[in-house]
């Protein structure tokens, strides 16, 4: 019992230093910056408890104000008292070297750059190390699928029927029932994936999505249960047609979000560049933001970057424009990198100094972000491929055993001859067709950071899906023919 209780506190403390560390780079900026433009240890934890971007970090700071503010103790003694309880090591050995380089009388400006830069590359390191995680998992997805349509034939090849377990079947009908799985592995992946990506993109509402999307999927499944267009075999169409009806609106909802989110991204280094640069040749603070955001180059930010040269022109308090930024875009890295500007202008006009730390690590940052979205656009193409690779696969195999069992029913009515056959592209063709849809949203969750990035890729996947379907219930393709003509 006591074994127990001891791994789950291990694991409950494992989790605290995950999330602490996640925060860690921008704590060290935040302290670095704020020391440098001359504040005490006291006056920076205090900042810090107000800032809602950073609960662990506001959480942490809370305990050392407590300590000096209920019990009198002195502010590095309470550094040094909490991070002896610390749940994560690298945020005690940052503590501990503060303390030591206040307490030594050394450079404490150059100790916390220093720690600052090494931050980054750590977080850098985590991030490459968090695209080989997912590289693992969407290698473990695309072998599930091939392992899913391997099965398929090879069961469909013996005449094994996988409901019965009997090896031996009058009629060689496919054993479509086991394209059931697909769907529910890319489910399963799914669910995976949503405690590995951590991402500044917002998803959609989800009450916004059902909103627009059950009607959709109802009528289809009205119609596909009630039979109602079960003489033309197009339940799959249908299907289809109603997944891509019930993903225009969070598809195009979300490139809306996803074109303000980078080109936010991308505008945040170039604004605190300017701000630096304008800074170095004199220019009062306020009037450097004015400045910098008055260009007109920052595409779908522009109008946010103006509103915040405008409200500055009207003598707006730098926390109210902070406020109203942040109702308008939710991204992390654009409201925190604002959130230590605004910090260290209404603190103390911001030196040189800082500005230009706090602009290369913006541009850091950036860097990072920039990367780990290009490492991971590859999988997007992948994906594609293994899905209609996979689908239309699946699909001439189930036509070539439509074709077996027209030869063995020859001499048979030519009702069950046509209907049989066809039952079984239409019921595998709607397997397909859903599990295009979820891939769809399996791709977009790793390549965009957000379930709602995926929508777009499954109208794509969905429309492919329906095509390669239409090849094979026209004929156009077949095993048949493509050995004739070998």
């Amino acid at each position: 019992m006591l074994s127990l209780k001891n791994i789950d506190k291990a694991e409950a403390q494992k989790k605290q230093s995950q999330k602490i560390e996640r925060e860690l780079p921008y704590f060290i900026t935040i302290v670095s910056l704020l020391a440098a433009s001359g504040f005490g240890p006291f006056t920076i934890f205090q900042k810090i408890k107000e800032m809602r971007l950073l609960p662990m970090m506001r959480i942490e700071s809370i305990k050392i104000l407590k300590r000096i503010e209920l019990l009198g103790v002195d502010p590095l003694t309470a550094i040094t008292e909490t991070k002896e309880k610390q749940a994560s090591r690298l945020l005690g050995d940052f503590l501990s070297g503060y303390v030591s380089a206040i307490q030594s009388g050394g450079n404490v400006a150059n100790y916390l750059k220093t720690k600052m830069k090494s931050a980054y590359d750590v977080l850098e390191n985590k991030e490459k190390n968090s695209v080989e995680k997912l590289s693992g998992v969407i290698h473990g997805w695309l072998t599930m699928q091939i392992v899913v349509l391997a099965v398929f034939i090879l069961i469909s090849a013996v005449g094994s029927n996988p409901l019965t377990g009997s090896g031996t079947q009058t009629n060689s009908d496919p054993p479509y029932v086991l394209l059931i799985i697909g769907p529910i592995i890319s489910a399963f992946f799914l669910i995976i994936v949503k405690g590995m990506i951590n991402s500044s993109i917002q998803e959609v509402e989800v009450k916004k999505i059902i909103k627009f999307g059950i009607p959709c999927v109802l009528v289809a499944s009205i119609l596909i249960l009630t039979k109602a267009f079960a003489s033309l075999q197009i339940d799959a169409y249908i299907l289809g047609a109603s997944l891509i009806a019930a993903s225009i609106w969070p598809t195009l909802k979300f490139m809306k979000i996803y074109r303000l989110n980078i080109d936010a991204e991308t505008s945040t280094p170039q604004i605190l560049r300017d701000i630096t640069e304008a800074r170095k040749a004199g220019m009062g603070p306020e009037k450097c933001i004015i400045r910098a955001c008055k260009r007109k180059d920052f595409k779908s930010f522009n109008t946010l970057a103006n509103m915040v040269s405008n409200k500055l022109e009207w003598g707006v308090v730098l926390n109210n424009i902070y406020e109203v930024l942040e109702k308008e875009i939710k991204n992390f890295q654009v409201l925190i990198t604002f959130k230590i500007l605004f910090e260290i202008i209404s603190a103390g006009g911001g030196n040189v100094n800082s500005l230009d730390s706090l602009a290369d690590a913006s541009e850091k940052i950036h860097g990072i972000e920039k990367n780990k979205r290009e490492m991971l656009k590859p999988y997007v193409i992948v994906g594609f491929m293994i899905i209609t690779v996979t689908g239309f696969t699946t699909l001439l195999t189930l036509d070539s055993f439509a074709n077996v069992n027209e030869e063995k029913n020859l001499n048979k009515d030519t009702q069950s001859v046509v209907t049989k056959p066809s039952s079984f592209i239409g019921t595998v063709s709607i397997a397909l067709v859903l599990q295009a849809w979820l891939s769809g949203l399996f791709i977009g969750k790793i390549t965009k950071g957000a379930y709602s990035g995926g929508f777009m890729y499954s109208i794509n996947l969905v429309i492919i899906t329906m095509v390669c379907i239409g090849l094979i219930q026209l004929h156009l393709l077949n095993f048949n023919s493509l050995l004739k003509h070998s």
